[in-house]
């Protein structure tokens, strides 16, 4: 028999098929470990920390063998809007290849962190926003950065993403402040020693005014605050690469000035991206709000704010060779946009993005495996990057544990208890082979779908709201469904398949009955008894439980989820499994619509693996066009694309895989319900632990309490 060796129709053959994605899973688990960890070099850990009650979760990693007494400059990831901490993986590696100390976090309600009942800004439950809320757990990550040892206190910096990138941002107003450090002493000497001063004088240096004015014990004790107030002023956040703080008005000698904030703000967007944080920055891809800078580009801005001084290329002039520069970085007053040719979430997935971090933050903190100006420091190329072989590694491990779903599927099915779930076969085992007018039929239906289906997400991804401004039926109590309004593009997606799913069904049944095409209804199998719904439910939530606990192995073992760019199967703290519920209970209606079109009248004249790719391709086509023409649409960039793909990725991977799990269940079980069933599980799970519940305040379920998660 033809690959009898992995049947699904044998016992043996879903123990072979079964141990060799288990042999998979630990493998590539094993290698993306190595690579994660940079040979060895790297230590990863998982942490959890405290966040005014709540927990936020962390990957921290450091170099190998560390000790209190290194001083090494750190780094913190914000995540954006709709995503985790996982997305930045890459980007994490990447920095600690290079010898920094990175803090990956979970923002609040988002991965594995929780969502304290007040956050850092004094915003309570009834407050919570997920837009210009605060730095959601970001700065209270810093706090923690600080009391690590090995940390240089004066080398902190953070980096943010999407709406990430607004939450340093945030982070930076209430750590780094307004006030230049002269202005700091400024008003030590105006409060303190009860000095006063010309709106002119108050630009002047404090130091030599205090040596002016002051005798010498006053001179003493202004010293001692002086140190102070320097240390303070030195280890507050250094550097983001995120949206710009802006300017505030302080006051600094009983007057009221402009600042703006002490930091070093670099701003990294995509060159094709129409979405979130980079659509404020560019209008067409060449030009920018900002006025008149040249993109990758170093600048200082002056002291009150109103403008900036072009340096030079972030290509060409490094702290080693411009002491303006270096002035600048070690002012906090350093400023730059750059683009990377990307769109918006491509910005976590490209090595030219990477490239522009690595180049920014290696000058910004003078450090690439050892100080920049130590002459003896050799450091890692900024072009370097390995982390798309880990995320390779994570892809095959995923594609792994979706295979297992058969053999484990296979197996149970085998036994007693679960061989109810297989409804008695209905098909026609020698069917006559079609006409040239059901060829015809197949082939128009197929490109329909193609056609329907290219619609509908572009439709999805562009016009249908809110998926951007709010979260889908939010205004339904008790918040029925919960994730970010980001996931609301999948969930529309999903609801226009099903419609054009149940159209193809209802069209496919009246033109075979027409063209006299062997097809019947009755194959689906659409009526089951309640015992075999039960078991089809129960068999789909061993499945669930089975792929999630292999998840949770190699996490713990290798430190690796399952993943591709925006397909991922990953942790989930135990309430976020409430909150899947209501979406799979509409998923579930989704896909036995989607299933029917998919089941219903599969040519039986050609190979089952013809007639699978055939599904496949059917389903998956119009999908794959739609991200074609988003990329082709960057050949004439006017500051839209062609469609907002940046969202829908996941769509790429997961449509084929859907269309495959529903044919192959099938085949098993001669029903659409079991099929059915476990896409919607897995889509849900994908949805909610990649999505998270951060627009809204959701306060610690007895779930998370009990299960501790």
């Amino acid at each position: 028999m033809k690959n009898a060796k992995f049947s699904l129709k044998t016992a043996d053959g879903c123990k072979r098929l079964l141990g060799l994605c288990l042999v998979l899973i630990f493998v590539f688990g094993f290698i993306g470990a190595i690579i994660s960890s940079n040979g060895g070099t790297v230590k990863m850990s998982s942490l959890t920390i405290d966040s005014r009650g709540a927990e936020i979760r962390i990957d921290q990693y450091v170099p190998a063998g560390v000790s209190d007494s290194d001083k090494l400059p750190c780094i913190l990831l914000a995540h954006g809007r709709g995503t985790n901490r996982g997305a930045l993986r890459g980007i994490a590696e990447e920095f600690a290849r290079r010898g920094f100390v990175v803090l990956n976090v979970d923002s609040y309600g988002q991965g594995m962190s929780e969502q304290p009942i007040s956050d850092e800004n004094g915003h309570g439950a009834d407050e919570f926003l997920w837009y210009g809320g605060g730095s959601f757990g970001q700065y209270d990550a810093l706090e923690f950065a600080r009391t690590l040892n090995f940390v240089d206190q004066e080398r902190i910096a953070m980096y943010g993403h999407s709406m990430g990138a607004s939450r340093v941002a945030d982070a930076a107003k209430k750590d780094s402040g307004y006030f230049t450090l002269n202005d700091l002493l400024i008003n030590v000497l105006y409060d303190t020693f009860g000095q006063t001063f010309t709106e002119e004088e108050i630009n002047q240096n404090a130091d030599e005014l205090a040596a002016a004015r002051l005798n010498e014990d006053q001179l003493a004790y202004y010293n001692a605050l002086r140190a102070e107030k320097e240390q303070f002023f030195n280890t507050r956040l250094k550097t983001i690469i995120g949206s710009d703080p802006g300017t505030a008005e302080v006051q600094v000698g009983g007057y009221t000035v402009t600042r703006p904030c002490q930091v070093n703000v670099i701003m990294v967007n995509g060159k094709y991206d129409d979405l979130g944080a980079g659509a404020q920055w560019s209008t067409d891809g060449t030009t920018t709000a900002m006025g008149g800078v040249n993109f990758d580009h170093w600048y200082t801005i002056a002291e009150d704010g109103s403008a900036l001084t072009e340096i030079g290329s972030m290509n060409t002039e490094t702290i080693l060779n411009n002491e303006d520069l270096a002035a600048a970085l070690n002012n906090r007053s350093a400023r730059m946009v750059c683009y990377a040719p990307t769109d918006h979430c491509g910005l976590y997935f490209s090595n030219e993005a990477n490239r522009m971090y690595m180049v920014v933050m290696s000058q910004a903190l003078n450090y690439n495996r050892g100080n920049l100006t130590d002459a003896s420091t050799v450091p890692l190329s900024n072009t370097s990057n390995i982390w798309i072989w880990r995320a390779l590694c994570n892809f095959v491990a995923m594609l792994a544990m979706l295979t297992i779903i058969f053999p484990i599927v296979g197996l149970l099915l085998k036994t007693k208890f679960f061989s109810g779930v297989i409804a008695e076969s209905r098909e026609i085992e020698a069917p006559e082979p079609l006409s040239k007018t059901g060829k015809t039929a197949y082939w128009v239906f197929g490109v329909v779908t193609i056609l329907l289906t290219f619609l509908a997400l572009r439709h999805a991804n562009n016009d249908l709201p809110p998926h951007w401004a709010g979260g889908m039926f939010s205004r339904l109590p008790p918040k029925i469904f919960a994730l970010v309004a980001t996931s609301t593009i999948g969930f529309w997606f999903l609801i226009m398949c099903a419609v054009i799913g149940l159209v193809l069904f209802v069209a496919k049944v009246l033109v075979n009955k027409k063209l006299g095409i062997a097809a019947d209804i009755k194959e689906l199998n659409l009526k089951i008894s309640v015992g075999a719904f039960f078991k089809s439910l129960l068999l789909t939530i061993i499945v669930i439980a089975s792929c999630y606990m292999l998840m949770v192995i190699s996490m713990y073992i290798f430190g690796q989820d399952f993943r591709f760019y925006e397909s991922m199967f990953a942790e989930m703290r135990a309430a976020s499994w409430s909150y899947a519920v209501p979406y799979f209970i509409v998923f579930t209606v989704m896909y036995f619509v989607i299933n029917l079109g998919i089941n219903y009248g599969a040519r039986k004249d050609i190979s089952e693996g013809k007639e699978l790719l055939m599904n496949v391709l059917f389903n998956s086509i119009g999908a794959w066009l739609v991200v074609v023409g988003s990329y082709a649409s960057r050949l004439a960039w006017t500051g839209k694309s062609f469609s907002e793909f940046t969202l829908s990725y996941s769509m790429l991977l997961y449509i084929p895989v859907s269309v495959i799990i529903n044919r192959k269940l099938f085949k098993m079980t001669k029903s659409v319900w079991l099929g059915t069933l476990i896409n919607a599980a897995l889509v849900s799970w994908l949805m909610v632990c990649k999505s998270g519940v951060g627009d809204g305040y959701y306060a610690q379920g007895i779930l998370s309490i009990l299960f501790h998660a």
